[in-house]
C-alpha cells in the first residue's frame, strides 16, 4: 500500500528547474511512485494539498524551506530522501571565467562582474521573483521572468515600472525568447533574419520560429510576454513595448504577433497600433472566433500557426514554396486503410494542444474532451481515463506538481501513449514533440520504448493504430529534428510538417476518410 512522507529541509533554496530535475532523478533512483521537491510557498503547498501529497506538519514549512513529498511503498521514502540529499550535496560548484573565479551570488555582484549586462533571467520562487524582478528593472535591465505564481497585481506593477524605466519585462511565466540571437529557456537554434516575433504563448512562439527556419527565413528577435499580458487588466504592456522595439530595429522587416485573443479593449488598441508601426504585421490569435477588428484595419490574420509562418516568410521571399511545412505525407504502405475510431491527442505544449483540438473539431462529430479549456470540448480531469475524442495537455498544472515539464521529462506522456495504443477503440494517436534547449535529449527514444511496451501488451491494437506526430525543432538543435524524425518514421509514425498539418491529417484519418488533407 502506498504511503506519503513529507520531508522539510529548512533554509534550502533551489530554483524550480533544478528541483524538477532532482525530483525526476530521485524518483528513478528510489522507485517511488512520485517525488515532488518544491519550495514551500503558499501556492506550492496548495498544489501539494490538491494532489494528496501533504501531511499535517507541512504547515510548519516556510517559503524559504525546501519540502520533499514522497509517495510510494514503505521502503521508498527512505530511499527517495537519501537520493534527494545526495543529489543536493553533489551539485557541481559553479565556476566561471578562464581563471576559475566563483560566479556572482546575487544581482549586485553580477553587475560588478559584468557591467555590460543588459538582461536578467529570473527563475526563483514567486515570493522572491517579484523582488528580484523589481530590483533588476530598477537597475535598468531587461527581465525575462521565467517564474510563475506572481499575482496579477504584481505583474501590472512590474510592467508599469519597466515602462517608466524604458526596459522590457517578459513574463511572468515566460518560457521562450531569443534575444540578439541568444536562445533563452525553452528555445531553438535558428539563424538570424528579418522576422521579429512577439508571442504570448511559449510553444506557439517556438512553433513559428522553427517553421520559419525550415522555410529558410531567420528571426531578428523573439519576445515572450507571459500568458496574461494581452488581458485587459494588463493591457499588453510588454507586447506594446516589444512591438515598439521591433519598429525601431533595423534588422526587422516583418513583425509577427501571436497569442490567445486579447481582451476587448486591448484588442482594439492593438488593431489601431499595428498598422501604424510602418512595417508589415501578421497576426494569429489562437481560438479567436473571427478577425473582424483586424480585418477592419487591413491587418492580415492567419487561421493557424503554420499559415502565420508562411505569411511572414512569403513576404520576405515572394513565391516561396511552403510545401515542407504544409503538405501532408502519404499513408505508409504498412497501413492498409484508414480505420474509423477515436482520436487521442497527447501533447506537451498547451498552445499546440489547443490548436490541434480546434482544427480537428469541425471534422469530429462525436463527443470531444480535453483537460484544458477549449470551446466546444467537454472537460476531463487529469485523473480520468480518456473518453471520446480526447486531447491531453501534459504541460497543465495538474500534471506538473513537483514534476518536470513534459518537454523535459516525457514519462507521463508516454504512459498515456501506451494506454491509448492498447485501446482497440482508438484508431489514431496524435502527438507533439518539442525539442531544443531545455528539452529531453531522447524523446524519440522514449517513444520507441513506449511503443514496444504497448505492442507487447496488445500487438493487434498497437499495430493497427495510426500514429501521427509533428516535431517542433530545427536541424541545428541537438538532437536535430532530422534525426528525431528519422527515428519516428522508422517506427511507422507519420510525421507531418507542422502541428496544424498533423492535426488535420489525424482528424481526417480518424473519421475513416482519405488520408490526405
Amino acid at each position: 500500500m502506498s504511503q506519503v512522507r513529507f520531508i522539510i529541509l529548512p533554509n534550502t533554496y533551489r530554483d524550480s528547474v533544478f528541483l524538477m530535475k532532482l525530483s525526476s532523478q530521485a524518483k528513478a533512483e528510489s522507485g517511488a511512485e512520485q517525488v515532488s521537491a518544491m519550495m514551500a510557498t503558499p501556492r506550492n503547498k496548495e498544489l501539494l494539498v490538491q494532489f494528496g501529497l501533504c501531511m499535517a506538519d507541512m504547515e510548519t514549512a516556510h517559503a524559504e524551506d525546501l519540502v520533499i513529498a514522497v509517495k510510494g511503498a514503505a521502503e521508498t521514502p527512505d530511499a527517495a530522501e537519501q537520493a534527494v540529499k545526495r543529489l543536493l550535496t553533489e551539485e557541481t560548484p559553479k565556476k566561471g571565467g578562464a581563471k576559475g573565479e566563483a560566479f556572482p551570488r546575487d544581482l549586485d555582484e553580477a553587475i560588478q562582474y559584468a557591467p555590460a549586462l543588459k538582461l536578467a533571467l529570473i527563475s526563483v520562487a514567486g515570493d522572491y521573483a517579484h523582488y528580484e524582478a523589481a530590483k533588476s528593472v530598477n537597475m535598468g535591465l531587461d527581465v525575462m521572468l521565467y517564474s510563475d505564481n506572481i499575482s496579477l497585481e504584481d505583474e501590472i506593477a512590474l510592467k508599469n515600472q519597466a515602462a517608466r524605466k524604458g526596459v522590457l519585462l517578459m513574463g511572468p511565466d515566460c518560457g521562450t525568447a531569443i534575444i540578439d540571437g541568444v536562445p533563452l529557456a525553452f528555445a531553438n537554434r535558428v539563424s538570424r533574419g528579418p522576422v521579429g516575433i512577439v508571442g504570448a504563448s511559449g510553444t506557439g512562439l517556438q512553433e513559428v520560429i522553427c517553421l520559419l527556419d525550415r522555410l529558410g527565413v531567420g528571426v531578428s528577435q523573439a519576445y515572450g510576454t507571459g500568458g496574461r499580458d494581452l488581458k485587459d487588466e494588463v493591457g499588453a504592456l510588454t507586447a506594446v513595448a516589444a512591438l515598439r522595439r521591433l519598429e525601431r530595429d533595423r534588422e526587422t522587416r516583418v513583425i509577427v504577433l501571436l497569442g490567445k485573443p486579447p481582451g476587448t479593449k486591448t484588442r482594439a488598441m492593438l488593431a489601431a497600433l499595428l498598422p501604424a508601426l510602418g512595417k508589415p504585421v501578421f497576426v494569429h490569435y489562437l481560438g479567436a472566433a473571427d478577425h473582424k477588428p483586424e480585418d477592419a484595419v487591413g491587418l492580415r490574420s492567419a487561421k493557424d500557426l503554420t499559415e502565420l509562418a508562411i505569411l511572414a516568410a512569403r513576404h520576405v521571399k515572394p513565391g516561396l514554396d511552403a510545401g515542407a511545412i504544409s503538405n501532408a505525407p502519404p499513408m505508409p504502405s504498412g497501413y492498409s486503410r484508414a480505420r474509423k475510431g477515436w482520436l487521442r491527442g497527447i501533447f506537451g505544449g498547451g498552445s499546440l494542444c489547443q490548436e490541434a483540438a480546434e482544427l480537428c473539431a469541425p471534422l469530429l462529430e462525436e463527443e470531444k474532451y480535453s483537460n484544458i479549456e477549449i470551446a466546444g470540448f467537454n472537460s476531463i480531469k487529469a485523473v480520468d481515463a480518456s473518453r471520446g475524442h480526447c486531447f491531453w495537455d501534459f504541460g497543465d498544472d495538474a500534471f506538473t506538481v513537483g514534476r518536470p515539464h513534459p518537454m523535459m521529462a516525457p514519462e507521463l506522456k508516454m504512459e498515456r501513449l501506451i494506454r491509448e495504443l492498447v485501446d482497440p477503440e482508438v484508431s489514431v494517436v496524435l502527438m507533439d514533440m518539442v525539442i531544443g534547449y531545455g528539452a529531453h535529449q531522447d524523446q524519440a527514444g522514449e517513444f520507441l520504448r513506449a511503443f514496444r511496451t504497448a505492442a507487447a501488451r496488445n500487438p493487434q491494437a498497437a499495430n493497427d493504430t495510426v500514429i501521427v506526430a509533428s516535431v517542433c525543432g530545427t536541424d541545428a538543435d541537438s538532437p536535430s529534428r532530422k534525426d528525431q524524425v528519422a527515428l519516428l518514421e522508422e517506427a511507422g509514425v507519420i510525421v507531418c510538417g507542422s502541428n496544424a498539418q498533423a492535426a488535420l491529417f489525424a482528424a481526417q484519418t480518424a473519421r475513416g476518410g482519405k488520408c490526405h488533407v
